[in-house]
């Protein structure tokens, strides 16, 4: 892996970080996570315009063929940004594993959110903890019954993609795709410190057509696994984006605050508050860059995801008791923008699964 980024990288990054600036300042933020929906759908069609959503699909499905590394610069920038939105889930989880599937309607699918026309989400869990999917033969099709729980933005998706376990085999899984207004689709909405408006998802004798299964046994536990492994590593450089605005804002204040006739950021305590953070951000960047790298190399990425993801949950609650202990009482505020960046970048309200998940690859591997 070449740590440095090239001269594409540099600019699709610094591009990003001007356009969100703009179009997406923390009064919008703000804004949409009130908003019904929690996203804001003219933000969505503009980063769709500008090439966003279909950057990492293949030429086929309409997208630019570019790197997973480069699509995780871009969600590093939404992370900056405080961006809400399905993006993660939808284009790096979803449109990808669709887009891999080898069959007309994924592709269409795929092309689809590539457009910023369609949002997909997963509710791909594994079984147990309230998860529990299954397919069984109704005739000539299928029907889905069970629960999947968290699934994000889920009211507000055109389609869900559905892991399950087979009637009379839970062995066996299937990955199929149905519409999210289905008839037997029913959603609950979940409370969550994060922005990513999880709900339940409960399916009752939901039909399912032979062409929305995209794939079958082995090659579905496979997809699913490698689709959750995306979303992980999309999701640690949202983290990586975030806390890099901590930090910007944190050496921001210590300069102007002052306290005994002088800056807080002379006194040595809260210079060594700022470079443990520095020190922390770049081990997070550094390990999300490298897992998110395997990935599009099609390597065996699981121990450098897990090491990625073991690292978020470590790194974020100390970078934000620091963050917070230099700015004081008002870092704490609803009104300031540090309660909102606090609020988006803990690893739970990311979607992380417990950080025992992940040590126990790492142990294992």
């Amino acid at each position: 892996m070449d740590v440095r980024l090239s001269e594409t990288q540099e600019m699709l990054r610094a591009s990003a970080r001007d356009f969100l600036a703009e179009s997406c300042p923390t009064k919008e933020v703000r804004a949409a996570r009130t908003s019904p929906e929690g996203f804001s759908r003219e933000l969505w069609s503009s980063i769709a315009g500008l090439g966003w959503t279909g950057l990492a699909l293949p030429e086929r499905c309409g997208g630019s063929g570019m790197e997973f590394v480069d699509l995780c610069l871009l969600i590093e920038e939404m992370g900056y940004a405080c961006m809400p939105s399905p993006f993660v889930d939808t284009v790096a989880g979803c449109a990808l594993t669709l887009a891999s599937a080898g069959r007309d309607e994924a592709d269409r699918l795929a092309t689809l959110i590539g457009e910023g026309d369609s949002i997909v989400v997963p509710a791909c869990q594994p079984a147990g903890d309230g998860n529990e999917a299954i397919l069984r033969h109704d005739g000539s099709d299928y029907a889905l019954n069970g629960t999947e729980l968290f699934v994000p933005f889920a009211d507000s998706a055109n389609h869900l993609l559905v892991t399950a376990r087979a009637k009379g085999d839970t062995a066996r899984e299937y990955m199929v795709v149905v519409p999210a207004d289905a008839r037997g689709i029913h959603f609950t909405p979940m409370t969550s410190m994060g922005d990513q408006r999880p709900h339940g998802v409960r399916f009752e004798s939901v039909t399912v057509h032979g062409n929305a299964i995209l794939f079958d046994g082995q090659a579905a536990t496979e997809a699913r696994r490698r689709m959750l492994g995306r979303i992980d590593v999309a999701r640690c450089c949202d983290v990586v984006g975030a806390l890099q605005w901590v930090l910007d804002d944190t050496v921001a204040y210590a300069k102007e605050r002052k306290q005994f006739g002088k800056p807080i950021g002379e006194f040595q305590s809260v210079q060594h508050y700022c470079a443990d953070i520095r020190i922390m951000l770049d081990g997070l960047r550094t390990a999300s860059y490298h897992a998110a790298w395997q990935l599009g190399q099609d390597c065996d990425a699981d121990p450098s995801i897990a090491v990625a993801c073991a690292y978020a949950h470590r790194v974020v609650p100390q970078v934000m008791a620091m963050a917070h202990q230099i700015h004081g009482a008002m870092g704490v505020t609803r009104e300031h923008d540090l309660h909102l960046y606090t609020t988006h970048a803990f690893a739970p309200a990311r979607g992380l699964a417990p950080v025992e998940t992940y040590r126990d690859v790492v142990l294992h591997s």
